[in-house]
């Protein structure tokens, strides 16, 4: 069984409201909308499970200059 809910919101109220939002939390509706929040998470459980090792910065600046 599902529910629906009608929601009426203006676009003004929500242009403001996001304007609104920390750096941080503008970076994670973005993450949300785009789609690549799973992604991410499966990435960082890989790190948190060492399934995966992360660079380091020498490594990955090693031929940058």
């Amino acid at each position: 069984m599902s529910v629906g809910v009608m929601v009426e919101l203006k676009v003004e109220e929500l242009a403001n409201s996001i304007s609104k939002l920390n750096k941080t939390d503008k970076e994670m509706l973005l993450l949300l909308l785009s789609g690549e929040a799973k992604e991410i998470a499966r990435r960082v459980k890989d790190v948190k499970s060492k399934k995966v090792k992360l660079l380091t910065r020498e490594e990955a600046f090693r031929d940058a200059l």
